[in-house]
């Protein structure tokens, strides 16, 4: 089962200092301390130095001293809530669901039988109903939660999570009215501010709102000690939101922030969260480069139809631009119809129309179409019999196609035939090329690079 990772809601008292009252819930709290002192300093060590790190070891301290925390006090009604908490961070490891679900639904329901004024017991029960599928009683719960502690803003983060998932736009908006009701409880609570921001963002497709929020959440994240280190998923979001607006170089930005603060970590599950950045990184830098391709090609045409016979230029866009670009669509719709359109242009240069054609070949091999290859080379054969380039572009395709002996044959004629454009050189630095590695080792081979 999927869960995302919401907040141990466990808060009631706002601060005006520069720290998270959720982080500072325990630390003078009568209503959820307990008479025992070694118990309530486990339950604080539990919290304040393990599950704030949002980590598996984290996890697993808090459940350690949670337990002696109940050892010391078995009527320790906010340590059996936050246990079954821990519980429910554990089952977002899916193949350990089962297992950690079960603890969760125990020490939930020994919270709860205490009936006790905090709504923490209340609020980690409604999770386990919902898990089961029984929304009404999930919300039944969850008001409970509210009315016996109407300042915890835990428990109106945990309703708007679940009017979120009713996936309905009434449920929408009151989930934003909880949301904003706890900025009001605690204008420092990061988890208020990207819930919200993913509202405006997955829900209801309110962009400009979503970014507002998730910056929010990213001042709270940089400036409010201690650090609530799950704030720095507001990176990830607004990456997100560019990347959905199609504004490629935004969005790449901010996957860029996530991955600084997020590769050095040792968050919950994040190797799934680091793929899924990297993933869609990967996606918006082809985005963009695809942008600036098409930005590139329709410059590109531009200066031909500015200067459509000066042949030195068409043959520097062929071969430096289209043909360096190493994508089927370009070859189709750039390249080879510009290689053609080269040969029918008058020129004085003599080599013009011999380049063009080695560039069509060239093209046609890269798109595996060695038969038309073969057939434009031909052509030009008929009518420059001696002509090195062509007949050294007749041994590679014949080599190509596995008609070495014909292959062997018009490489010789071309090293016959060097002159000073297709130098003797040229042509050996030519048979470096991967296409003749079948032909390497032969004595016929070996002999032309002598």
């Amino acid at each position: 089962m999927k869960k995302a990772l919401f907040l141990i809601a466990l808060v009631t008292n706002m601060i005006a200092i520069s720290a998270q009252s959720g982080f500072n819930y325990y630390k003078d709290s009568v209503k959820n301390g307990s008479s025992n002192d070694k118990a309530f300093t486990y339950f604080k060590k539990a919290y304040y130095d393990c599950i704030w790190n949002w980590t598996i070891e984290g996890a697993d301290s808090a459940e350690y001293y949670l337990k002696l925390s109940i050892k010391e006090d078995s009527n320790y009604t906010a340590a059996y809530a936050f246990l079954a908490h821990v519980y429910q961070f554990k089952t977002y490891k899916a193949e350990d669901f089962d297992k950690y679900f079960a603890l969760q639904k125990k020490y939930a329901e020994k919270a709860v039988s205490f009936h006790p004024l905090t709504g923490d017991a209340y609020s980690v029960m409604a999770d386990v109903t919902w898990t089961e599928h029984d929304t009404s009683t999930t919300f039944s719960l969850l008001r409970d939660a509210i009315a016996r502690e109407p300042e915890n803003v835990g428990n109106y983060l945990w309703i708007a999570i679940r009017y979120r998932q009713m996936r309905q736009e009434k449920y929408f908006d009151s989930a934003v009215y909880s949301l904003r009701h706890i900025m009001e409880l605690d204008p420092e609570y990061g988890q208020a501010y990207i819930k919200l921001g993913n509202v405006y963002h997955l829900d209801k497709h309110l962009y400009d709102s979503a970014k507002v929020y998730y910056r929010k959440t990213i001042d709270v994240y940089n400036n409010i000690k201690p650090r609530d280190n799950r704030m720095m998923d507001a990176y990830y979001w607004l990456g997100e939101v560019y990347k959905t607006e199609k504004k490629y170089d935004s969005a790449i930005y901010y996957y860029g922030l996530f991955l600084n603060e997020m590769e050095p970590s040792d968050m919950y599950i994040k190797d799934m969260r680091l793929s899924a950045t990297y993933k869609a990184l990967y996606e918006c830098q082809q985005f963009a480069a695809n942008k600036s391709l098409q930005q590139f090609l329709a410059f590109s045409t531009q200066r031909i139809k500015k200067d459509p016979t000066n042949t030195n230029l068409l043959l520097e866009i062929l071969e430096r631009n289209y043909i360096a670009i190493e994508q089927d669509s370009v070859y189709e719709k750039y390249a080879l119809p510009l290689a053609r359109y080269i040969q029918t242009v008058h020129s004085t240069e003599r080599y013009v129309q011999i380049f063009a054609v080695d560039d069509e070949f060239i093209i046609l091999k890269k798109l595996k179409r060695n038969n038309e290859a073969l057939k434009v080379l031909l052509l030009c054969y008929a009518k420059n019999p001696n002509e090195p380039i062509i007949l050294f572009d007749l041994g590679r395709i014949h080599v190509v196609m596995n008609n070495p002996g014909k292959g062997m044959a018009f490489l010789n004629k071309a090293k016959q035939n060097v002159n000073k454009d297709f130098t003797n050189e040229v042509f050996i630095d030519q048979l470096k090329d991967a296409d003749f590695d079948k032909v390497r080792n032969t004595t016929e081979f070996k002999k032309l690079i002598k």
